[in-house]
């Protein structure tokens, strides 16, 4: 039966089979298991064999006691009569005082060699249980350290959306403010620029407030390209007078208030042209948006 998740007594056989240490009935057994195509084992296993490499990339290896031959032809001994594997039939012998006292003696003599063995196994499959819960641990936290980090990052992201549309709606509240100001006073004109060949879909608005001197500019423009600004200029019959820079926002939309000065004389039009970042002191690209003054 394959496992969904590892468990204890998988990971205790899987450290067992790693060592070595498990008879010859139950790693066939658990070859089988192998075999059915269980992963949460052969994951194990495949952890535990890399601990036994690390185990065995000591800088001064022990070489293995005399006595370890005489360990393995008894446990050999046991797993072939465990399985049923005998050659011939055996005649016991009758116990005698004197072998009774040497088979006391080996039992006692053969558990101090094993005991080492198993406090080893035992230490093995506790520090290899310990590692797997680690590695658990770990995976949890930092699954739960990229959920944290996505969540910021989508609040991050939710939050610079919002103060976008906030600036959005202040900058249309104060633009709607402005040219209802500018009609209050009942003495405005309105000048309207159609696009020109460059950007035939450009066009604005001029609320001109003739008792304050000022203009209310609204315009729609193509972002401007790396590097440049947008300008309008007063075009009267023999000068082109700058009024100030335009700076639409991400989508092409610009406003501005700019103050006409009272030496520039008769308007005859008024222009937008594209221009150098920091504007110029003449003309120097073609007109983006053109109307005139009536």
């Amino acid at each position: 039966m394959n496992h969904d998740r590892v468990t204890r007594e998988g990971q205790e056989t899987a450290a067992l089979y790693a060592l070595g240490a498990l008879s010859q009935h139950e790693a066939r057994a658990f070859d089988e298991h192998l075999k059915e195509g269980c992963a949460a084992c052969y994951a194990e296993l495949e952890e535990f064999e890399k601990i036994m490499g690390l185990f065995g990339e000591a800088d001064n290896p022990a070489t293995p006691p005399a006595y370890l031959k005489d360990v393995l032809t008894v446990r050999i001994e046991k797993e072939a009569s465990e399985s049923g594997h005998t050659s011939g039939s055996v005649i016991p012998f009758p116990e005698t005082p004197g072998n009774e006292r040497a088979n006391a003696q080996q039992t006692v003599s053969l558990g101090r060699i094993l005991l080492p063995w198993a406090a080893a196994a035992a230490l093995f499959i506790a520090l290899a249980y310990t590692f797997s819960a680690w590695r658990s641990e770990r995976q949890s936290l930092r699954a739960s350290l990229d959920q944290e980090k996505e969540r910021g990052s989508q609040a991050l992201g939710d939050n610079k959306e919002l103060k976008e549309l906030l600036s959005k709606e202040n900058a249309a509240s104060n633009e709607l403010s402005q040219i209802n100001s500018v009609l209050k006073t009942g003495k405005w004109r309105l000048i309207q620029l159609a696009g020109q060949p460059p950007a035939p879909d450009s066009s604005a608005k001029i609320y001109w407030d003739i008792q304050a001197s000022r203009w209310a500019v609204s315009a729609d423009l193509p972002p401007p390209p790396a590097g440049k600004v947008y300008q309008l200029w007063f075009v009267t019959p023999s000068a082109k007078i700058s009024a100030g820079l335009i700076r639409p926002d991400k989508s092409g939309h610009a406003f501005a208030v700019v103050q006409f000065p009272s030496n520039v004389g008769t308007v005859a039009a008024t222009a937008i042209t594209l221009e150098p970042e920091g504007g110029s002191d003449q003309p120097t690209m073609p007109i983006y948006a053109l109307g005139k003054v009536s």
